[in-house]
């Protein structure tokens, strides 16, 4: 099929962005701005942590760090049920069916639970074998293996949180999550704050005592964002389900395996090139993490730049409209492109004086100056990854992103870092030239794929 463009390029064109729903009018705008503040007041729990643990020691940041990686591997296999479940609400809206939307709207809260209850109390009993994985070794792996068994045994708080909130957003009621993530790290910050600097004596002390507030404030988000659920005017009519309603949960799957699995194996990725770091000492990994911790904060304006293009792009497609989405896909890439070669700049320029909201540690300095520059290409591929790839996933074409995702991550991303970060003795810029290896050629990969328009034989 010929590939569609335009006489004239618009940086942002508002009547791409607009779809009519039961709920009104939604934009891509409207869309994506509480996606970016929910992400960030999701995401930003760990740069409290750091922020805060950095005053106690640099171990615990270490330790922290390496466990919260794999706890993001297993949140983000978590989300395989509630992706799934966001692209199938949205294709079923547009095709103007809410009775099957409703039906996936309680098969992913049902099977949500299930799955993380199974699986945080399986590795909880593992939490010691799996940090020693990483090549942690004396205090920091004591510390991690705690920490890491006290989060993931209650991890079916953010389970549910991740089904409850991909229901808002599909209806176009997003800033429901928004005020949920909010609430919940308000809670994070002031336990966080009593547990380290300590105003008053409490029980809870150092990595374990963070671990504590971060299972109380996920816990206290979750009891909220279920009351608005239960209050919410959705007419999801719960009540009326049954085991068969159940069955729906094969189209779920379909749809959000491919992603999860994508997204796992980028996640274990990480894992395994942090393990790769621990052979460099735990100067690379505590580097490692305050740069992750920074540069998050471009890389979650892509995240949800591509999230909010996929709920979009699937209500486009589930109303047959291809020309629309493939145009709104190419304007959406270009904004995500300009943000993250901007946003990379900046920090490349004011990277010294952010790194010093968190280490005075000279050899971090050191290590971390070649990075800043070689990140501003990192970025530029994530941008191509984010919009491409959730593209892709609106638009129901899962197995080629879960493919190609499996391939790059680990032929890519960690055959490099090994060879470029150990063998060739780079350390980290080594490491950090396979990321951006990893990233650029995902993303024009999608790009490509995105152009041929093979997306639109894909049926949800």
């Amino acid at each position: 099929m010929k590939a569609f463009s335009l006489p004239h390029i618009k940086l942002y064109d508002k009547e791409l962005s607009r779809i009519d729903t039961p709920q009104g009018t939604l934009t891509l705008f409207s869309v994506f701005l509480p996606f970016l503040i929910e992400s960030l007041l999701t995401n930003s729990m760990g740069t409290v942590n750091t922020l805060i643990l950095s005053q106690y020691s640099d171990d615990a940041v270490a330790a922290v760090g390496a466990a919260n990686q794999l706890l993001s591997m297993i949140f983000t296999f978590y989300t395989v049920i509630s992706a799934g479940t966001s692209i199938f609400i949205s294709h079923r809206l547009g095709a103007k069916r809410p009775d099957l939307a409703s039906d996936a709207a309680f098969t992913s809260i049902l099977c949500s639970f299930a799955l993380s209850l199974c699986v945080g109390s399986i590795l909880s009993v593992f939490a010691g074998q799996l940090m020693s994985m990483m090549n942690l070794t004396g205090q920091v792996l004591e510390d991690a293996s705690l920490y890491f068994r006290i989060c993931v045994s209650f991890s079916f708080f953010q389970a549910l949180m991740a089904s409850v909130s991909a229901i808002f957003r599909s209806y176009g009621m997003p800033k429901i999550a928004v005020a949920a993530s909010l609430f919940m790290n308000v809670m994070n910050a002031v336990l966080n704050c009593i547990v380290i600097f300590r105003p008053f004596e409490v029980p809870l002390y150092g990595v374990s005592g963070i671990a504590v507030t971060n299972v109380i404030s996920r816990g206290l988000a979750l009891l909220l964002i279920s009351v608005c659920l239960a209050r919410s005017g959705l007419n999801l009519q719960f009540r009326k389900k049954n085991l068969k309603t159940l069955r729906c949960i094969g189209s779920i799957l379909h749809i959000g395996l491919p992603g999860g699995i994508s997204s796992l194996s980028y996640s274990t990725s990480q894992v395994v090139s942090t393990s790769i770091l621990a052979i460099l000492g735990t100067t690379a990994i505590s580097t490692k993490i305050y740069l992750s911790t920074i540069f998050f904060y471009i890389y979650v304006i892509g995240m949800s730049l591509g999230t909010a293009t996929s709920l979009i792009i699937g209500w486009l497609t589930g109303a047959g409209e291809y020309d629309k989405a493939y145009r709104l896909n190419l304007q959406n890439l270009r904004i995500a492109v300009l943000l993250n070669i901007v946003g990379s700049s900046l920090i490349c320029i004011f990277g010294r004086p952010l790194l010093g909201l968190f280490t005075d540690d000279p050899a971090i300095f050191a290590m971390a100056a070649p990075i800043l520059f070689i990140d501003i290409f990192v970025e530029i591929g994530r941008a191509f990854n984010h919009i491409e790839d959730n593209s892709l996933r609106g638009a129901g074409d899962v197995m080629f992103s879960m493919v190609v995702s499996i391939f790059s991550s680990w032929a890519m991303s960690i055959l490099f870092s090994y060879i470029l970060g150990i063998r060739l003795g780079l350390g980290l810029t080594g490491c950090w030239i396979a990321f951006m290896m990893d990233e650029l050629f995902r993303g024009l990969t999608f790009f490509t794929r995105w152009r041929s328009r093979r997306w639109t034989q894909k049926h949800v």
